[in-house]
């Protein structure tokens, strides 16, 4: 959703790929969008739901905070004209 609504700023014409690469060990997942709006930011503030709630953080920004929560690894690419987040989940090995 961020590389829709960001990325190609919700225009149909303006494409976002979706790769997923799964391995024994890891499910890797790419989403590479035009960058229309600027890189992912990679220091973004956490949120604070007590301060969002004071009006002291803006109510959204969610989105980077929860990827990062959710996976092993996140990485941002860009090659001047598109950029690529892709996000590894590693797979548990089971005996």
């Amino acid at each position: 959703m961020n590389a829709i609504e960001y990325g190609s700023q919700g225009r149909a014409e303006v494409p976002v790929e979706i790769a997923v690469e799964t391995t024994a060990k890891a499910v890797v997942v790419r989403i590479t969008d035009q960058a229309l709006s600027g890189p992912v930011p990679t220091d973004a503030e956490a949120p604070d739901i007590d301060a969002k709630l004071a009006g002291l953080q803006k109510p959204r920004g969610w989105g980077l905070f929860l990827i990062r929560a959710m996976v092993d690894d996140m990485e941002v690419t860009t090659d001047g004209t598109s950029q690529t987040v892709s996000l590894t989940l590693v797979r548990e090995e089971r005996a």
